[in-house]
């Protein structure tokens, strides 16, 4: 039975229905006047609109991989956004009766991806009590030699956690122990509120699959630019898949893509996102406190997202339907990610939108008599 991709399309029917979708979980865009100056935006305009590199633009291709220690061109494979990333991993390494060992909760896309390809799931949660972070041990106990792939987002979607060096060094060890991939999800990488940058999991295991993309950390989800960093064997083999699906990414976004990841610009953008949430969640939590006793909460690390626990007797779907219906906000229920009783807020806009999304979330808690 085909495993539907609910939260995706909770969002696309919806987001552009209300007045304030706190639903995403990026940072607001910028506008191509922010990014190219007078001279670049002359050339941009005068670009023919052909064919580019099936990997991706050689000088795409060496900004991003500048981003990844040790690692070259040939590391690289550029997608239709991230989510042709996961898709053509998932559809390369994944087969009938494979053993794939998901960290949950988890943007459900390579959960569903590998529930319809047939593999064999396990899952393992990360714990609240834990602030979001695995129980290493359970881990060990869960990972076996028939275990072909573990999944992981980092940092984590929904809830922002970051692992440290030392939690990536024994995932690390657990997987090469019994030779399994890593698949790290990393499109939250460089937003994060500390100022210090997660390493990518690409730095600690030569059986890495890197999933990453322009959508998050990066703001500029419109582009659709995504990639792959794995070693050479692999990205040729995963390669050979995307043959068959988009052949290429847009010339223009890959324009666009080259000026972002220049190191320059590279740092102003991450700078901007890392800096628009740090003082979005000061509000969020201000926010928060002013509905004492009705949500836990363990603050992100990174992402433009807050993952909220709540005491209201109410199914998450249906109040996320009720603050849609009648405030006009559209929130991610928990439901879609198999924990009811959650919420995932997005604090990636700008602060007077968020506030007022907010505004109307509170009067829809007090319309449900909390």
């Amino acid at each position: 039975m085909f495993v539907r991709f609910e939260m995706e399309r909770f969002q696309s029917i919806y987001e552009n229905e209300v007045d304030f979708n706190l639903s995403d979980s990026g940072n607001h865009p910028m506008s191509i006047n922010d990014l190219l100056d007078k001279d670049e935006i002359e050339k941009f305009l005068s670009m023919e609109i052909y064919y580019g590199y099936t990997q991706g633009d050689p000088r795409l291709l060496k900004v991003i991989k500048d981003w990844y220690p040790n690692t070259n061109e040939s590391n690289i494979l550029l997608t239709n956004g991230s989510a042709e990333a996961n898709f053509i991993m998932a559809w390369t390494l994944i087969k009938p009766g494979d053993e794939v060992v998901l960290v949950l909760p988890t943007y459900m896309q390579v959960p569903g991806l590998a529930k319809n390809f047939g593999a064999e799931i396990k899952t393992i949660n990360l714990k609240e009590e834990l602030d979001w972070h695995l129980d290493l041990n359970e881990l060990e106990e869960l990972v076996t030699p028939n275990t072909k792939l573990i999944s992981i987002c980092n940092p984590n979607n929904p809830t922002g956690a970051v692992m440290t060096d030392e939690e990536m060094t024994a995932i690390a060890s657990i997987a090469r122990t019994n030779n399994a991939y890593i698949h790290s999800d990393e499109v939250y990488r460089g937003s994060e509120l500390g100022g210090k940058e997660t390493r990518s999991f690409i730095e600690f295991y030569e059986k890495t699959i890197v999933c990453c993309g322009l959508s998050k950390s990066f703001a500029h989800p419109g582009l659709r630019i995504g990639w792959l960093v794995a070693n050479e064997e692999l990205i040729e083999e995963i390669w050979a898949h995307k043959d068959y699906t988009s052949l290429c990414a847009s010339v223009l976004s890959q324009e666009i893509a080259i000026k972002i990841m220049e190191k320059k610009t590279r740092s102003q953008v991450l700078s901007r996102s890392s800096e628009m949430l740090k003082n979005n969640l000061k509000l969020f939590q201000s926010w928060l406190d002013s509905h004492t006793g009705l949500f836990t909460f363990v603050p992100p690390q990174a992402g433009g997202m807050a993952f909220v626990g709540y005491a209201m007797n109410i199914n998450s779907m249906e109040l996320a339907h009720k603050l849609r219906t009648e405030q006009s906000v559209l929130i991610v229920p928990g439901d879609c990610y198999g924990m009811d009783g959650y919420l995932r807020f997005g604090i990636g806009s700008h602060a007077d939108y968020l506030s007022q999304g907010l505004e109307l979330v509170s009067k829809g808690i007090k319309s449900i008599g909390c």
